[in-house]
């Protein structure tokens, strides 16, 4: 039986996410979301469509607390953000995985030294842990070759394939996913799926954009539409 938090409520019936009439301008002061409304709860896939990838990149960067809002609240597992300073959002930022068209990693360390980057700066990660589900990864995703490697020596696709890695050894609540497809590759599609379902199992919230026709439709999405820089609706699948 689940057990109850501090003030009596089911964590289970915490969402993950919660906005509350929020604003975000992207920034260069071009783009801009309002009045956004939107509540996730554990084990939610979505999958988010937009009139505008720009739009729909700006919520996911808003999401992942990379652009902040100038109104209203997020509450990040029951937890509302201080978009003051940003060394306090270093332990949400831990918490949220984010794949997006422009990711990469640190060119002049290994690939393995970026897989292992957030394993030695936070001092509470349980590194045997760390490592078993990392060898599970690399291996997985077929990276193996790689990890000795810095960034610019190995081909594209492992690279992006190196940055889902990294990115799932965050074990996130919260994982983000701009066209996932163009990371994995479809030899990889299936594995990446059983990872997400691991997330969401665990209690945590999937949102992805994609090109790719039938993408993750094993997960009943939720489907969440964003037009004309407002979200208008969501719908069951």
């Amino acid at each position: 039986m689940p057990t109850a938090g501090k003030d009596g409520i089911d964590p289970a019936d915490t969402p993950v996410v919660q906005w509350t009439n929020l604003r975000v301008r992207d920034g260069w002061g071009g783009r801009l979301l309002s009045g956004l409304d939107l509540t996730l709860n554990p084990g939610t896939a979505v999958h988010l469509f937009a009139d505008n990838p720009s739009d729909a990149h700006l919520l996911m960067r808003c999401l992942a607390t990379l652009d902040w809002p100038s109104r209203g609240t997020y509450c990040f597992d029951g937890a509302t953000l201080p978009f003051t300073w940003y060394e306090k959002l270093l332990p949400v930022k831990r918490r949220i995985g984010y794949l997006y068209p422009t990711a990469a990693m640190v060119r002049n360390r290994t690939v393995e030294e970026n897989l292992d980057y957030q394993a030695h700066y936070f001092s509470d990660t349980n590194l045997d842990r760390h490592q078993g589900v990392k060898e599970a990864l690399v291996k997985g995703f077929g990276i193996e070759r790689t990890l000795s490697l810095c960034p610019e020596l190995i081909d594209a696709m492992e690279q992006r394939r190196a940055i889902v890695v990294r990115d799932l050894l965050k074990e996130p609540l919260l994982f983000l996913a701009e066209y996932p497809e163009e990371f994995v590759g479809r030899g990889y599609l299936a594995l990446f799926i059983s990872e997400i379902r691991k997330i969401l199992l665990r209690g945590g919230v999937f949102i992805f954009t994609t090109n790719y026709r039938g993408f993750g439709k094993e997960l009943s999405p939720l489907n969440l539409h964003l037009e004309n820089g407002t979200l208008v609706k969501e719908l069951a699948p």
